[in-house]
């Protein structure tokens, strides 16, 4: 059996932006490798907050960068409500950037409908009206758009679908860690669903001004550079993955192969269409034989204190009948 493997998904050696929707008989004209490869991790964190507002002008931003860099992590975006930064419209804080070993990415969380992060937005966001316009206007300012923690309040599988241009969202938000399991829930929903889309799951600490809450989720991004520019690709494309403790120290994918080792992981669970459990191990290493009728395959990695790590999604097309 000859099988097309579709990766929007970690370790690209070629870059797909605009893989959505997820429909059968789509990816024909989609010309991959057949193996994936690890350039450099890079942690960072794509939700968290300060006290620096149009009413407090006093800037703690780069001391809450400072927390982030001191626990280990390359980058940060200090997502701000729109709402309250209506009058100052800041949404880049460079100051508290230590290049090359810590950047600061630019971005908002919008937050007068459905709350999302527009990251890497190149001006300011207000006054969205809609979790769609909310979307249009992050593109529109060439950011990438995400669902900040679905379940409070809950957004349907059919909402995101068809939300055009919605490509990522938090399975982790580390003051709703438990709403977890239904945002998992929700994203097998979102990937499996006929005219379903492609969609990335993300990790953060939603921190607020509070260096306890520092390291609570965040997203590894496999990158050439730590660059605004290349980090903003990474996680563009899905070439990521959502961990809140878990580090992995292999994935790969080779021919019909899939390959993980984790450095402190114990079990391992391959997870198909509509969450389906296609195997499970214990340990820190497992292999996957891909079959051909798993639609997609994805892997969530955990240790006995419920730590996480969650792969993005690699989707399976058998193309036999059309060779």
């Amino acid at each position: 059996m000859k099988l097309k493997i579709i990766y929007p998904v970690l370790f690209l050696l070629v870059s797909v932006s605009n893989v959505s929707p997820v429909e059968e008989g789509k990816y024909d004209s989609i010309k991959l490798p057949t193996k994936l490869e690890v350039n450099h991790w890079y942690r960072g964190n794509t939700h968290a907050h300060a006290r620096f507002s149009d009413k407090i002008n006093e800037n703690d931003v780069p001391e809450i960068a400072k927390w982030y860099r001191k626990s280990g992590y390359d980058f940060l975006l200090l997502s701000e409500h729109n709402h309250q930064l209506s009058k100052k419209k800041v949404i880049c804080h460079d100051e508290a950037a230590k290049p090359p070993e810590f950047i600061m990415l630019c971005g908002l969380e919008l937050t007068r409908s459905t709350h999302t992060t527009a990251l890497g937005i190149n001006r300011f966001i207000d006054h969205e009206t809609s979790l769609q316009d909310a979307v249009n206007k992050t593109i529109a300012a060439g950011g990438i758009s995400i669902l900040n923690h679905p379940q409070e309040p809950p957004v349907s599988a059919l909402t995101v679908i068809k939300t055009k241009g919605l490509n990522h969202f938090e399975v982790f938000n580390g003051d709703n860690p438990q709403d977890t399991p239904s945002c998992e829930q929700l994203w097998d929903s979102v990937l499996s669903a006929p005219g379903g889309r492609v969609i990335y799951a993300v990790a953060s600490d939603d921190c607020h001004y509070k260096k306890s809450k520092v390291g609570r989720g965040w997203i590894m991004v496999n990158s050439a550079s730590l660059t605004k520019q290349d980090i903003q690709e990474g996680i563009r494309t899905g070439n990521f993955y959502a961990s809140t403790g878990i580090f992995l120290s292999k994935y790969s994918i080779d021919g019909n192969l899939i390959a993980i080792d984790c450095k402190n992981g114990s079990h391992i669970t391959f997870i198909g269409k509509n969450g389906k459990i296609l195997k499970k191990l214990k340990g820190k290493s497992g292999t996957y034989q891909i079959t051909g009728n798993e639609y997609y395959i994805r892997i969530r990695i955990t240790d006995e204190s419920g730590r996480t790590a969650w792969t993005q999604p690699v989707f399976i097309k058998d193309i036999q009948s059309t060779n």
